[in-house]
């Protein structure tokens, strides 16, 4: 009796702690399988930064040898202009074009075509002649330079200095003897010298080729009034502000002439022969 009591009591207890047991067991693999994942994310983190360290170092590792290859490159002989050629100059000389550019043999080529706009500014302000200016490879030592230009029209007095007329308006300063249009009456009138400079830009070389000489010469009736002397024997009488636009038509107005003569162009069209009386 006193052995199945004592069974009785042992059963029970024996299955408390069989389930304490598994119980455990469940807490253990449930910590295990907790803890696992971050175990393997420290993993991956790390091998995400030896990664990341091994592309930092390989950037970097790019980045000084391409300095070193500019460096080196720099220093060569190949680096250097050895050959330019010129283009699109009528009245500027091969040197003057260089000396305006700044791009002479020996200079950096690749300061010359990257730094091209720069050059350009700088090239219209040390010679105003220079209208626009482009640089281009045409080899790995050779450059080629385009520019056009504004065009020399004449000379003028104004003040005590003496300036040659371009065809933009600006005026430059010039020692230079003039073989082109000789301007006369300007001495204290620069501002109606830029602008007969640009109307006259406007026109074609043949005409204004044609041009000996122009005389400002301003009336009470006729405040803008500039004469022109032609080199064919005529004398056109104008207005300051329009001349380049009706001076295109002076061909197919001679075209209509007898003989040498005064053609008004102040207000419309029209001419007449030395000797007469103007209509």
């Amino acid at each position: 009796m006193v052995d199945e009591m004592t069974r009785g009591t042992s059963i029970p207890e024996h299955r408390r702690y069989s389930q304490r047991l598994a119980h455990l067991e469940r807490q253990n693999f449930s910590a295990q399988k907790a803890h696992q994942p971050i175990g393997s994310k420290v993993v991956g983190i790390k091998q995400h930064r030896r990664n990341s360290s091994k592309k930092r170092i390989s950037a970097l590792m790019w980045l000084f040898g391409i300095i070193l290859l500019v460096m080196i490159y720099i220093i060569l002989p190949i680096s250097k202009i050895t050959n330019i050629t010129i283009s699109g100059n009528n009245e500027l000389t091969d040197k003057e074009v260089e000396n305006a550019s700044t791009i002479r043999p020996g200079r950096l080529i690749w300061t010359a075509w990257l730094g091209q706009n720069h050059l350009e500014h700088e090239a219209k302000i040390t010679n105003p002649q220079v209208k626009t200016l482009e640089v281009s490879l045409r080899g790995p030592q050779s450059v080629h330079i385009a520019i056009t230009e504004n065009r020399l029209l004449g000379e003028a007095q104004v003040g005590k200095q003496k300036y040659a007329v371009l065809s933009n308006g600006q005026l430059q300063l010039t020692t230079a003897q003039n073989t082109n249009i000789d301007f006369q009456g300007f001495e204290n009138h620069r501002q109606q010298l830029e602008i007969l400079g640009q109307q006259l830009g406007k026109l074609k070389p043949v005409i204004y080729h044609g041009i000996s000489s122009i005389k400002y010469q301003p009336t009470k009736e006729s405040p803008h009034q500039v004469i022109l002397y032609m080199k064919d024997g005529n004398t056109v009488k104008a207005t300051l502000t329009n001349v380049g636009d009706k001076m295109k038509y002076y061909p197919s107005i001679l075209t209509k002439m007898k003989g040498q003569g005064v053609i008004d162009l102040r207000v419309g069209a029209y001419s007449y022969d030395y000797g007469e009386k103007s209509k």
